[in-house]
This record gives C-alpha cells, sequence and structure tokens, in this order.
C-alpha cells in the first residue's frame, strides 16, 4: 500500500524536491529555489557566450555585486569579504595564514564541526602549536557556562579561538558577541565559524568584530552548492593570501590597477578557472528569498523569524511526543534543535536510515554528547509544515517501539 505524507507548507512550489520524500534537513545542505537555479544557469550561459571577455573583465564587477548584497545581510564592509567554496575551506586558509610557533595554543569547543578541528590538528602538528578543547557542559548548558567553560582555557599562549555562531550536530547558538569582545579585550583573536550564518540568523560582522569570520550561502541563503564567503578584519588582510596563487601572485600591482581592487579582493576572486556562477548567484539569492514572503529574509514576519518560530514549535511537539525535555534555553536557539530520543544503544545512522527507507524521511539523527541515546536535529525551512513533524515523531516512535 502507498504510504500517504504529510503535505508540506505551499511554498515547496518554488523548490524542486522528490514529491515522494519528507526532506526535513535543510540545515546540511540546504536547497534552491527555481528562481536561483535559473539565476546561475544565466550566469553560466554568460561565461560560456564569451568566456575569454567573462573572465578577464567582466568577472571582477559581477563578483562584487554579489559581495556588495552579502554585505548589506551581514553588515560587513564589502571589501572586506571575499568567496570560498565552503566554510571549511575558509578554516584551512585562515590557518595558513597565521605565524604558528612551538608551544602556541589554539583553542577549539567539543561542538565544533568536525572538518575545521581535522584543519586546526594538521596545521599545529606541522607548526609544533597546541590544539586545546573545551568540554561545553551539555548537562545544564547555559550562556554563561558556555562563556565560563571557554574562558578557562585561555593563558598567556593562547593565539586564536574557533567557536561555531551555531554548532552544526547540536544545534546550539552559542554566545559569540560576548565571547568575541572578551577574548579581544586579553589579545585573543577569534574565527567565527558561522556555517549555520547568512540566512539563518540575525549578522552583525562591523559590531562583533571577530578577526575572521566564515559562513556557507548553501545552506540558509539557499544558493548554489560550493558558495562561502570569508571575512578578515581590515587590519588583518595585509599578507593575507588564498590557498591557491594565481597568475600575478608574484606581481600583482598591474594587475590590480587593471582590474582596481585590493590584493586581497584580486587574489581570491580569481585563482584560476574555475566555475564562479554560484558565487555570482549569491546576490540572485537574497533578491530571490526576499520576494518569498511578505517579510522578506529579515523581516519581523520574514523567513528567518518564521523559520526560528517552526523549530520552536516543531521542538515542544517532538518532546511532547517522546516524552522528553530540553536541554537547551530557547536563548540558544536558531532555527536547528536537537531533540533526545528515548532509544538508548540505537545508533543514529540505523535509525536515519530506517527513517528514510520505511518512512520516506530525510532528517539529521546525531549522537547526544551525554549517554549513548540518539537525538534528532531539526532546521525547518520556508517548505515545511507542522504535520511533517508530526509525521516525523510517528515515525520514529513507530521506528523504537
Amino acid at each position: 500500500m502507498t504510504k500517504t505524507l504529510p503535505r508540506p507548507s505551499s511554498l515547496i512550489e518554488h523548490f524542486r524536491f522528490d514529491p515522494k520524500v519528507v526532506y526535513l534537513n535543510h540545515g546540511s545542505f540546504g536547497a534552491c529555489p527555481t528562481g536561483i537555479i535559473e539565476a546561475q544557469q544565466r550566469h553560466r550561459d554568460r561565461v560560456e557566450a564569451d568566456a575569454m571577455q567573462f573572465y578577464i573583465y567582466d568577472l571582477w564587477r559581477m563578483v562584487d555585486r554579489s559581495r556588495q548584497a552579502l554585505g548589506e545581510l551581514i553588515n560587513a564592509q564589502a571589501e572586506d569579504i571575499v568567496f570560498v567554496n565552503n566554510a571549511t575551506t575558509a578554516v584551512a586558509t585562515v590557518l595558513s595564514n597565521l605565524d604558528l610557533a612551538p608551544g602556541d595554543e589554539m583553542i577549539v569547543t567539543d561542538l565544533e564541526y568536525p572538518a575545521c578541528k581535522n584543519n586546526f590538528e594538521h596545521f599545529a602538528n606541522r607548526s609544533g602549536a597546541k590544539v586545546v578543547v573545551v568540554d561545553i557542559p551539555w548537562v545544564g548548558l547555559n550562556e554563561d557556562a558556555a562563556f565560563d567553560a571557554i574562558m578557562a582555557k585561555v593563558t598567556s599562549k593562547t593565539k586564536l579561538l574557533l567557536i561555531s555562531l551555531i554548532s552544526s550536530a547540536t544545534a546550539v547558538r552559542l554566545p559569540v558577541e560576548r565571547i568575541i569582545a572578551k577574548l579581544k579585550d586579553q589579545g585573543v583573536e577569534t574565527l567565527l565559524d558561522a556555517a549555520h550564518g547568512p540566512g539563518c540568523v540575525p549578522i552583525d560582522i562591523t559590531a562583533w568584530g571577530a578577526a575572521y569570520t566564515t559562513g556557507n550561502g548553501h545552506k540558509w541563503l539557499c544558493s548554489p552548492k560550493g558558495v562561502a564567503f570569508l571575512h578578515v578584519r581590515k587590519d588583518l588582510q595585509a599578507g593575507f593570501r588564498p590557498l591557491v596563487l594565481s597568475n600575478h601572485a608574484m606581481d600583482i600591482e598591474p594587475a590590480r590597477a587593471r582590474t582596481k581592487r585590493s590584493a586581497f579582493n584580486h587574489e581570491f576572486d580569481y585563482m584560476g578557472t574555475d566555475d564562479r556562477s554560484g558565487v555570482l548567484t549569491i546576490a540572485d539569492s537574497i533578491e530571490c528569498l526576499d520576494s518569498l514572503m511578505p517579510g522578506g529574509l529579515t523581516g519581523p514576519d520574514g523567513i528567518m523569524a518564521h523559520n526560528l518560530s517552526l523549530c520552536i514549535e516543531a521542538r515542544n511537539l517532538l518532546f511532547d511526543a517522546f516524552g522528553t525535555t530540553p536541554t537547551i534555553p530557547e536563548s540558544m536557539l536558531g532555527p536547528l534543535a536537537v531533540i533526545d530520543i528515548p532509544a538508548p544503544g540505537l545508533h543514529p545512522r540505523e535509525l536515519r536510515e530506517n527513517l528514510f527507507k520505511n518512512h520516506a524521511i530525510e532528517i539529521m539523527i546525531v549522537p547526544s554528547p551525554v549517554g549513548t541515546h540518539p537525538m534528532v536535529r531539526i532546521s525547518p525551512y520556508i517548505y515545511n509544515s507542522i504535520e511533517q513533524y508530526q509525521y516525523l515523531g510517528d515515525a520514529i516512535r513507530s521506528e523504537i517501539g
């Protein structure tokens, strides 16, 4: 018998999902509305019409269009933003520009994205520096507890802190504004991983003042895959270079005179021939999302506010369904949340695969930081409905008996 799937939001008409799948995992890879896909194709068509003209002359001003649009969204000066293919690449780029020495310390939390932690370990091993891991207390977690745990690890040897705006697997919105400011007072710089940032929660790059900030476009901005930004504070841009150096790296001044931009912008805007259509589409993504709801992307009745509201509603529904209780206060939520599943010993991958096989649900199941039980991570977007989360709760309950 064919399973009856719950109805999504009417806004799903703007997306290209398989109608036989209940897609509840926007937080991992995002999803492009049709209007954004079509915009990217127009940029690709422009390249193929005259690639010589595009790469030598047109690329620069077209990248500037996206740079300006993103800067307005995250309150940053456009010229301080460059583009890379994902947030992990940005983290590796920052680390490659640090002058680390034996004995230096870099702090990460135990909630950070594994790939970013791997890069910290890699560069520390090469330089003789040390990675210090902060255990964020999961039981009784609040903003003060997170702040105190991080500050307790800061020493005179600390050179850099890596911290997520919103942790990936555990969906915690950390008090980064307070942490960045305190560390800066102590002479310690911060690398802010806002992979879940632009289009997800309000960001104020200028006010926060982190040394380095990165965020993905392909998640909550619904941009094409392989699009991310790196913001470098202006006082740190001199000599800051991409991982890949292109043709003009050793004699950049004539190239800068032609393209009329800083060495920072010039080197990152062109690192060799690749598909820049995703970067060019960031401005289109912001325009498209602004058109999908009356409040646009950032208004009080807009997309970000809607997603947060739906997340809290779905979170409460699932807590009731499973008989579990919140471990994270609402003040530390973005439009993502985790809910404990009372199934000790059940492997997260097994449950995720069974939910897809038996119920056509795509969802993220993660291990709990404490204990042996799994958690479901929800990340609602405007195409989702509360009925889909009721269906999810019923499906999980059926799987765990």
